[in-house]
C-alpha cells in the first residue's frame, strides 16, 4: 500500500512512502507519528490518498491508540464486542477471543487488566470488524521490557497470519529491527525507508543515524561518520583519548570520552577493567561498523 498525505495541523507534515507487511513507523516524540496515524483514521484533516474525504467509520482500518484506550466499564468480552452490531457480537467477540488466545480474559473488566493484556484486548478490538490495515500507535509504550518483547512478537505473528498489513508508530529501534518494512520520519518528511536491517546498516543521513541509536555522529573532511557506542574498540592501539567518564550500565561500562571530539563507548566491563575519569586509552572504529554517511 502507498501512502501519500499531507497535514498543516497539529504539525506541518508531507509523508510518503510504503506499507510492506508489518511496517514500523519510527521517529522521535513529536515528529507526527501520532498524528499521522490519526490522519489515516480519519481522526485528523488531511489531504492524500489513501481514503481522502472518507468518513472515519466508513475507512477499512483497524485503530489501536496509544495506551489501549478501553472502556473501563466494560469486561474485555464488551470491549471487544462493542464495534459490532449483530446479535451474535459477543459470540463473534468470545470467538475472536479465542482465535488469539485470550479468552480467559473475557469477564475480566478491562480496568482489572495490565498493560500487556489491556493491548491484546485493545487489538481484539481492532480486529473485530475485518479491516484492511492495522495502524498501532506505539503499541510497546509504558511496558517493561519483557511485556514488550512479547507484546510486540505476538502483535507481528497475529498480523503475519491473517495476511493483514499494518502500520506500527515506535520511537523504539528495537521493534523497528523486528518489522518487515522500516519508515524513518524527521522533519516533517519521510526520510528513508525499506527492508530493516539495510536501513539499520547504512543510514542515510545524520538524522536517521540518530533515531537508530547510533550514538557517536561526527563531520569529517565533508563528510559525516556514524558508528554505535558498542563498536567502539578499546585496546593498546588506536586513536588516543581521554575518559571524562566511567558508570556501570549493567553488565557494560559506558565511557564518555574525549578524543577531543566526544566519543560514547559501551565495552564490556570485565574486559575495560576498572577506568575512571582522567584514564588515558586507546579507541578502535573497526571497519565496516564505521559508517560513511554522504
Amino acid at each position: 500500500m502507498k501512502v501519500d498525505y499531507r497535514l498543516t495541523a497539529p504539525i506541518r507534515l508531507h509523508a510518503r512512502f510504503e506499507i510492506r507487511g508489518f511496517t514500523a513507523l519510527l521517529g522521535r516524540s513529536g515528529a507526527g507519528k501520532t498524528s499521522l496515524l490519526k490522519a489515516l483514521a480519519g481522526l485528523l484533516p488531511a489531504t492524500g490518498s489513501p481514503w481522502q474525504g472518507m468518513a472515519p467509520e466508513a475507512r477499512p482500518v483497524g485503530y489501536l491508540p496509544q495506551g489501549a484506550a478501553l472502556f473501563p466499564h466494560l469486561t474485555a468480552l464488551g470491549n471487544v464486542a462493542y464495534p459490532l452490531r449483530a446479535k451474535t457480537r459477543h459470540g463473534q467477540a468470545r470467538a475472536l477471543l479465542a482465535e488469539l488466545g485470550i479468552e480467559a480474559l473475557a469477564a475480566r473488566p478491562a480496568a482489572a487488566l495490565s498493560g500487556g493484556e489491556a493491548q491484546r484486548v485493545a487489538l481484539a478490538r481492532a480486529l473485530a470488524c475485518n479491516p484492511e490495515i492495522l495502524l498501532l500507535d506505539e503499541p510497546s509504550a509504558a511496558l517493561d521490557a519483557a511485556t514488550r518483547d512479547q507484546l510486540v512478537l505476538w502483535l507481528i505473528d497475529t498480523a503475519t497470519a491473517r495476511g493483514l498489513p499494518a502500520l506500527a508508530a515506535t520511537h523504539d529501534p528495537a521493534l523497528a529491527g523486528l518489522a518487515d518494512w522500516l519508515v524513518l520520519l524527521a522533519d516533517g518528511a519521510v526520510i528513508q525507508e525499506g527492508a530493516p536491517r539495510d536501513v539499520i546498516d547504512n543510514p542515510g543521513s545524520a538524522a536517521a543515524a540518530a533515531l537508530l541509536g547510533y550514538q557517536n555522529i561526527w563531520e569529517q573532511d565533508g563528510a559525516t561518520f556514524a558508528i554505535r557506542a558498542e563498536d567502539v574498540t578499546i585496546s593498546g592501539a588506536g586513536m588516543p583519548a581521554t575518559v571524562i567518564s566511567a558508570r556501570h550500565q549493567g553488565r557494560q561500562l559506558r565511557l564518555d570520552c574525549a578524543l577531543p571530539r566526544p566519543v560514547t563507548v559501551l565495552a564490556d566491563a570485565g574486559a575495560a577493567g576498572e577506568l575512571a575519569a582522567g584514564a588515558k586509552v586507546f579507541l578502535g572504529f573497526p571497519e565496516g561498523r564505521l559508517k560513511r554517511i554522504g
